[in-house]
């Protein structure tokens, strides 16, 4: 997928509550404004609804399936905590 930069100028609170929602969330402001634009799109039937992120693993070696699913599960629970 080819990004294009853009740049938006907003209020400053709006960007304090944008900065405190990627902290909760673990994501970044612009990956926030880029899901914002998509959902506002999808109400107006403009876009494709957009795939959640896949989860990032790091490990030395690959996986067994146990440990696959072991690990999706601990990162779903991180962020049902971070909620």
């Amino acid at each position: 997928m080819s990004r294009k930069k853009s740049t938006v100028y907003i209020e400053e609170a709006a960007d304090m509550r944008l900065e405190a929602a990627a902290r909760k969330l673990g994501a970044s402001k612009a990956e926030l404004i880029r899901r914002f634009i998509d959902e506002g799109l999808l109400r107006t039937g403009e876009s494709e609804p957009p795939l959640p992120p896949l989860p990032k693993f790091r490990s030395e070696r690959p996986l067994t399936v146990e440990e696959m699913d072991e690990a999706i599960y601990q990162s779903m629970k991180r962020r049902a905590q971070k909620r």
